[in-house]
């Protein structure tokens, strides 16, 4: 990294509440914030109970880092905890060979004939890409209203259009499919931001060289602030915490996010 450089200490925290307990779990996290031109992890540590967890490090097939791992005695909870020190320079990720699978619709970014005329409409007296990426950020802050439990994982952007609520992963969701209406590459990010709260959800649209942040949620381009930690088509590619447990009988799973972002 070269030019202005800031530091952030951050904790992120996960725990899962079984009743019953379950017998077995296995789980898949991306939890370490990763690696590129403007971030680079300082210190890290990275803990999961109950105590004699397996845990292993790999990256996914988006090159994101992965870590995963089983438990098989009985036990009512799963908890992770990620922290340590990031240093960052200007958000602007260099990427020389940019996949083209950014440019399609994934299962939750589909568009419509409608929704593509709409975003064709808000940028019609640009030729600039990523002046057409801010209006339709602006479009999309403008156009939904935050609320927490209206959505889930698998609800689509075409139907965040519609409804007009959601929360930071469906802002994102729904810019990417009008970047993507328009021919332009973007892809989901999620990762951490400056305060204390759950885990953040933006997009990142490329420029020919790299890719550049853009936070739908808060209607900002993004400069410092932010720890990536992942990104894809869209949040079934990369999400932050996914496991699969048994027992003898159905389970009640109640899930604790917790995040603490700051600069130092």
């Amino acid at each position: 990294m070269t030019g202005e450089q800031r530091r952030y200490q951050f904790r992120y925290m996960t725990e899962a509440k079984f009743t019953p307990a379950v017998s077995s779990h296995f789980f898949k996290l991306r939890a370490i914030p990763c690696l590129n031109s403007c971030q680079r992890v300082e210190s890290h540590q990275l803990a999961v109970l109950p105590s004699g967890s397996i845990l292993n490090e790999s990256t996914d097939g988006l090159g994101n880092l992965l870590q995963f791992g089983e438990y098989h005695s009985p036990h009512d909870y799963f908890r992770m905890t990620s922290e340590g020190i990031v240093c960052c320079g200007k958000y602007r990720v260099k990427d020389a060979t940019p996949s083209d699978i950014y440019l399609f619709p994934s299962k939750l970014t589909q568009y419509d004939l409608p929704t593509q005329s709409w975003a064709q409409e808000v940028t019609k007296d640009t030729a600039d890409m990523i002046e057409k990426a801010s209006r339709l950020m602006l479009a999309v802050h403008q156009r939904l209203h935050y609320q927490k439990q209206t959505t889930d994982n698998n609800t689509t952007a075409m139907e965040v259009f519609q409804s007009g609520l959601g929360v930071c992963q469906d802002y994102a969701h729904l810019m990417i499919a009008l970047c993507r209406s328009m021919g332009i590459r973007s892809r989901y990010v999620n990762g951490l931001v400056l305060g204390e709260g759950e885990t953040h959800a933006w997009v990142e649209v490329y420029d020919g060289e790299a890719w550049l942040g853009f936070d739908p949620t808060y209607n900002k381009t993004i400069d410092w602030g932010y720890i990536k930690i992942a990104h894809g088509r869209d949040v079934s590619d990369c999400p932050s915490n996914r496991g699969q447990f048994f027992a003898r009988t159905n389970i009640t799973e109640q899930l604790t996010i917790k995040c603490e972002m700051k600069e130092i």
